[in-house]
């Protein structure tokens, strides 16, 4: 499948994800107790096959937060982050701590979660807001592991069917060398609502 965008649709994506910004900032801002930088991110609907390539390569590692979604465009949510950007907001988040990222301690798990809940939820908020849909997201699970690793785990879920991503890419901190990305995939049969919703022409169909 591929896409295209409109560019005033377009825009109102990148709304969608100015205003996940401004909630995510904020509310990470309220767990680590210091203001932390997000930047305006690019977001954009993108085939499910380019996703690897997208977000570093099928080989990087990753930290991955799974979230299933429920309501009235159901999927999975996936936050993955590279080691220095896990590390980073780990030690903010944790002071003193002595990061390993191949084996993190049970805390560390458990505020990486809580880091990927607040993101997803505050991106999937800003979407539902948008749509005007139910989006209730449940409880977060972390993997660490290659890309192609993780993305195995929708596509076990979804099955072939998995055609489209909602792709939000953003960089953390005021030196904006720490890069994140949140993926939404919609489970089967729910990719065309999302292509309807941002008027996304199918050049396939």
């Amino acid at each position: 499948m591929s896409t295209r965008l409109s560019f005033i649709k377009k825009d109102l994506l990148t709304e969608v994800g100015t205003i996940g910004t401004g909630n995510a900032a904020s509310a990470l801002a309220g767990l680590i107790g210091k203001k932390i930088t997000i930047n305006v991110p690019k977001v954009d609907i993108v085939p499910f096959s380019a996703v690897s390539r997208l977000v570093g390569g099928a080989e990087q590692v990753k930290a991955c937060i799974f979230l299933d979604v429920h309501g009235d465009l159901p999927g999975t949510v996936l936050v993955l982050f590279d080691r220095k950007t896990a590390e980073e907001l780990l030690s903010a988040l944790i002071p003193g701590s002595r990061v390993k990222f191949f084996s993190l301690t049970p805390m560390e798990e458990s505020a990486l979660n809580e880091i990927g809940n607040i993101l997803s939820g505050a991106y999937l908020s800003a979407l539902a807001d948008f749509t005007g849909k139910s989006m209730l997201s449940g409880l977060p699970t972390l993997a660490v592991d290659i890309v192609e690793a993780v993305l195995s785990v929708p596509m076990t879920k979804l099955g072939p069917a998995s055609d489209v991503a909602l792709l939000i890419q953003a960089t953390f901190f005021e030196e904006q060398k720490h890069s994140g990305s949140i993926l939404f995939i919609p489970d089967q049969g729910v990719d065309q609502r999302l292509l309807d919703t941002f008027g996304v022409v199918d050049n396939d169909r």
